[in-house]
């Protein structure tokens, strides 16, 4: 098939846009169009196909429009159809009314489509939603460019303001400079600067005026201007001081691990979760949540993750970060290490320890211990961070996404009808082998309307009207059911209108916990033994954290 011009005409054959794929002139093709319409009126077919004796008119009517495809008489019919339904869907899809100004104001974007449509007369193998996604244009680098010019004015600007800062400090010691008398004024005049400061400290500090000291008048300048230097530069609390040197930190290997990181979370809806806070030196401090109960070792692994679906039910990408904690309030505990069983680099997981952790060991078979098997583990019941992990699944793989998402939608008369299907991946199933459910999933619809009208048979879904939009939330999702699906109506202008969807799961497990429980992050716990030859088991509790962040199907 060869696709010659793609043109919308109209009815009497004049032409709004045309964009030619093989070598024709503008006349050439305004006289095709132009006998188009007699073309149409000659004949009896019931066909949207015409013929003259060069080429073949392949048609549509768009409102009081045509768009017309002209191929050669060789063509395939069949593919010529399916092209110009695709025509006729995208650019029904950029106008919102079909009208000769909205099809002028658009022609840039409609040409730009029929380029992406057809190559060198050929179609190409799209959909429309692809080509929808072509026209966005959405650089991820241009995205990366934006950011760095926009840091780069924010550094100007900070530039700026220290210059200015500066320039006006330099202004004032001008200024400061000039109202002083000259010097030798000074030396002759006893209501001198400096005599009237000294019999002032003398008046104020109960000294007596016997002592008449001898000065020198570039002794006298100078020391005026550095006592008000140092009243303006004065250190205020414990911030930096100009001439002394920095205080140095003993190495980190020889140092316990540390106690207060960076949570890898940033929310938690369990208060008796404890996770280090970071207190920052410009706020006042966090209040520290209260800690759970520790019974003398407590592990936590902490789990975050992002994903991004399709609204077909496919999966766009997907990452995982986790982190294991561990407190110790006994110190006859605290000479041990813990045996893990995690996954191998073929899965795609990045594992990192703590710089003062064994890496060799943990490498070897697993385990997590310190370098200095001498020293033990702090026991002061803080969090410790001693492992940290990292995971990107690939394009339609689902292990690190524990729900799909796939929707059914309809829009007529400004009222949408959807269906929201939803599927417990297998891998999440089979990570939590002691649970039954996944209860407390929360969907979040971008549309904030009171005229919503659910419709769902199993009685699990809910919905309340949240800032954002319409919160819908499933009470629970059976492990050995774990398909569902729910319906509601809503008002709306179009599909894109209901999307991104935002999804949120958060699962705090501190009870029913054991060494079969596998974090998405292939991170098992399976012991905790003492750090010596006969490695004695010891207790411990494990607790499991797992939330979403970024959760969206678009």
């Amino acid at each position: 098939m060869v696709v010659l011009a793609a043109s919308i005409c109209t009815r009497g054959g004049k032409a709004l846009l045309s964009r030619q794929f093989k070598d024709l002139t503008k006349d050439r093709i305004t006289a095709l169009l132009a006998n188009f319409p007699s073309l149409l009126s000659n004949s009896e077919s019931q066909h949207t196909i015409v013929e003259d004796e060069f080429v073949r008119y392949v048609y549509q009517p768009l409102e009081e429009f045509y768009i017309v495809l002209l191929t050669n008489k060789q063509s395939n019919i069949l593919q010529d159809i399916d092209t110009l339904h695709l025509f006729a869907s995208t650019v029904s899809n950029m106008l919102r009314t079909i009208d000769e100004r909205e099809i002028f104001e658009n022609s840039f974007e409609i040409l730009s489509a029929f380029d992406e449509i057809i190559n060198l007369g050929f179609k190409e193998n799209l959909t429309l939603s692809q080509v929808q996604t072509f026209l966005e244009m959405d650089s991820h680098e241009e995205k990366i460019q934006e950011i760095i010019e926009r840091n780069k004015e924010l550094e100007a600007t900070e530039e700026r303001k220290r210059r200015a800062k500066e320039i006006q400090r330099k202004e004032l010691a001008r200024r400061n400079l000039e109202q002083f008398p000259s010097a030798s004024s000074n030396f002759q005049n006893q209501n001198s600067f400096g005599y009237d400061s000294y019999q002032s400290n003398q008046a104020i500090n109960g000294g007596t005026n016997n002592y008449q000291p001898t000065y020198q008048p570039s002794t006298l300048i100078d020391n005026s201007i550095e006592t008000k230097s140092n009243i303006n530069n004065k250190p205020r609390g414990g911030g930096l001081q100009l001439g002394k040197k920095p205080v140095k930190v003993a190495n980190e290997q020889n140092q316990p691990l540390l106690t207060k990181q960076q949570p890898l979370f940033n929310h938690t809806q369990n208060p008796e979760i404890s996770t280090p806070q970071v207190i920052s030196q410009s706020s006042s401090p966090i209040p520290q949540l209260p800690k759970i109960n520790n019974n003398g070792i407590l592990i936590t692994i902490n789990e975050k993750i992002n994903a991004e679906l399709s609204r077909e039910g496919s999966i766009f990408s997907s990452e995982i970060k986790g982190d294991l904690q561990l407190r110790i309030n006994n110190s006859e505990l605290a000479s041990s290490k813990i045996l893990l069983k995690v996954g191998d680099k073929s899965n795609g997981i990045q594992y990192k320890t703590h710089p003062n952790v064994d890496r060799n060991l943990f490498t070897s078979n697993g385990t997590i211990g310190l370098k200095d098997k001498t020293k033990p583990f702090p026991s002061n019941d803080q969090s410790l961070g001693v492992l940290r992990w990292r995971g990107v699944g690939k394009s339609e793989e689902s292990k690190f996404t524990p729900l799909i998402i796939t929707a059914w939608t309809s829009c007529n008369d400004g009222i949408a009808e959807v269906t929201l299907e939803y599927e417990l991946s297998s891998n999440f199933i089979e990570s939590f082998p002691n649970e039954t459910s996944l209860d407390n999933v929360k969907i979040l619809i971008p549309i904030s309307s009171n005229e919503v009208e659910l419709n769902d048979e199993s009685g699990k879904v809910s919905y309340e009207l949240d800032d954002a939009g319409v919160l819908f939330n499933i009470d629970s999702i059976s492990f050995d059911d774990p398909q569902g699906s729910f319906e509601f109506k809503i008002p709306s202008p179009d599909e894109d209108s209901l999307f991104p969807i935002e999804l949120e799961i958060n699962i705090n497990r501190s009870e029913n916990v054991n060494e079969s429980d596998t974090a998405l992050g292939q991170v098992q716990v399976l012991d905790v033994v003492s750090n010596n030859e006969d490695e004695e088991s010891l207790p411990f509790d494990l607790h499991l954290n797992l939330v979403t962040d970024g959760y969206q199907v678009k």
